[in-house]
Formats: structure tokens, sequence, C-alpha cells
């Protein structure tokens, strides 16, 4: 073997060496989650949540850092171009799935991350006005096609994960419905109670309280399996839909690039994380639910959330890049 040879094997040996001893002792610094959100809702709770777990499990700190902009585009670009060693992660929304579809020119991909785990899923629920002749989604569908034009349902804006359940619906059950945007969740709801728009696909814990008063009729929850706060609720697929699913997510994501070893250090500590106490009693506040996952399976969830609502948003035409 001739001088260079060995000198780029030494080299090789070295860097192989280094990345490894870093790995054993990750985290060594205080590791930042990123939240595309500000403070307060559902995702920056859940983060915090999980950064109080980590630091206990790891001895070392986790701290949240609010990035809100741009439905999330803002965070997720700063963390597909940080360094990929662990220290920058993402709390990840139902956006980063779709937002590269809704918004022309964006600086990533799913590709521009690794998948961490899957760390909660709380299904939507589709509620109408209580004096609503319908008891049911068929009804509900049957109805909107019988009144075109007097069937709506409010988000809490275009492009939001709501509005996206709206349209899916929409295309998966030929329902005759408009969309009405508002400025979040709370005023659509209120909108639907006041009978100012007739429905709204919204988050079960949110619509809960006007639910359990009886303001607000619940037909079905989107999800894929039945929700233990409300388990007399069919799901939209037990009502006839079977091509219908939607939940909102929240997951954790490093840069693309990140060592295996640490990615999967953190999906054991994730997955250890949510049985804990505190996390069952958000998840019970949330009607929330996650299913043991590794990495591998959070991202091909991840991949095939992003071909199911390409389609969706090049159907109805969506476009937010003005």
């Amino acid at each position: 073997m001739n001088d260079i040879k060995k000198t780029l094997l030494a080299v090789a040996l070295a860097v192989t060496a280094s990345s490894v001893m870093a790995q054993d002792t990750y985290p060594a610094k205080p590791v930042s989650i990123v939240v595309g959100f500000a403070a307060g809702g559902s995702t920056d709770l859940l983060a915090r949540t999980l950064a109080k777990e980590l630091s206990e499990q790891f001895k070392q700190t986790f701290i949240v850092e609010n990035k809100p902009g741009a439905n999330s585009n803002v965070a997720h670009t700063y963390v597909a171009r940080a360094a990929a060693d662990g220290y920058t992660l993402l709390m990840v929304p139902f956006g980063l799935a779709v937002n590269q579809y809704l918004y022309k020119g964006q600086k990533y991909t799913l590709d521009s991350f690794a998948p961490i785990a899957l760390v909660a899923q709380v299904p939507n629920v589709l509620v109408v006005n209580k004096n609503l002749p319908v008891s049911d989604v068929k009804g509900y569908v049957a109805y909107s096609k019988a009144n075109p034009k007097a069937v709506s349902y409010g988000s809490p804006g275009v492009g939001s994960s709501l509005h996206l359940g709206g349209e899916l619906f929409r295309q998966a059950t030929g329902a005759q419905i408009l969309h009405v945007p508002f400025n979040g969740s709370g005023p659509s709801l209120m909108a639907v109670r006041a009978g100012d728009v007739t429905s709204a696909f919204d988050n079960l814990s949110t619509a809960a309280p006007m639910i359990r008063t009886g303001d607000l009729k619940a037909l079905a929850v989107t999800g894929a399996k039945r929700s233990d706060a409300f388990p007399e609720l069919p799901t939209v697929a037990e009502s006839g839909y079977p091509q219908y699913e939607i939940s909102s997510y929240f997951g954790l994501a490093a840069p693309a690039g990140t060592p295996p070893a640490i990615v999967n250090k953190l999906n054991a500590a994730v997955m250890k994380a949510v049985t804990s106490p505190a996390f069952q009693a958000q998840f019970k506040t949330l009607g929330a639910y996650v299913d043991p996952n590794t990495p591998a399976e959070f991202s091909a969830f991840l991949h095939k959330e992003s071909e199911k609502w390409k389609q969706v948003v090049e159907t109805s035409g969506i476009d937010l890049s003005n």
C-alpha cells in the first residue's frame, strides 16, 4: 500500500471512530426542538411535553424553539439547513408532507429530513349545525347534493389540514360543499353553531366541548379508528366511504444525513416517552393516540401522506405561492 492510500485509510478510520464516539456520547449538549407555530397550540404543547421527557431520559437539556411563519415553512427550512448532528430537530406537523405542493419554490422536500418517530395522531370530526336535518354522513352527503348551494364547511384557513380534509371529503364522496375560511378553529366552530356555515371538519379535542353541550352535532370521526373519547361515533370510512381518512399528526425529524445511530437512539427514547403519565394525560385531553413505530415506518407514513395530499391539492387547484 502506497503512502497516499495509507493516509486516506488513516483519515477514514479517524472520521469513523470520531463519528461512533459522537453517537455513543449523544447528546453532549442541549438539543433544540423547533416548532413552526407560536407557543400555546397543540404542536407546541406536545413538543414541550416531549422535550421534558427526553431531558429526563438523556440527562441533557432539550429546549423548544418556536419559529412561526408561512404555515410552518420557516421552521421546515431552518431545520433542513441545520447541521445533521442531532442537535436541531423538527416537531413535524401535517404541513411537512403537503406544503411543498401548496407553496411553489420551497427550498426543502421530505428528502431534506431524516424521520425519527411519529409522536401522536389526533382524529378530526365532522360536525354540523344542530338544526341541520341529517343524522349521519350519508345523509349529509345526500343533503348537500340536494341543496348544492346551501351546504358549506368552515376551516381555520386556506391550505390548513382542516381545509384539505374537507377537500378530500368532497373528492371522495361527491358532496357539494363550499369552503369558507376563518381566522382559526374557534371562529369556524362558532359560525357552525350560529348557522352561518353548515359544517366543519375540526380537531376532535377542539370541537368536543360543543359536542358535549349539544351546540354542535357530530356525525363521524375522520381517523382510521374510532375515538375513545366518543366511542359511539363511527368513522367516515365505516359510514360508507372507505377511501376517506385523515388525522392531524405530530412527529419528530432531524436534517437529512443525521447518523442512523442517533436517529435510532432518539426513536427509542420517543417511544418510551409517549408511555409516560404526562403524555398519556395529554393524549386523553387531545383524543390522541400513537402506535409503536420505527424511523423507517414513520418515513413510509410521511411519503404516503405526501402522495395522497399531492393529488388532493392538484385536483383542487390550491396554490398559496403568492
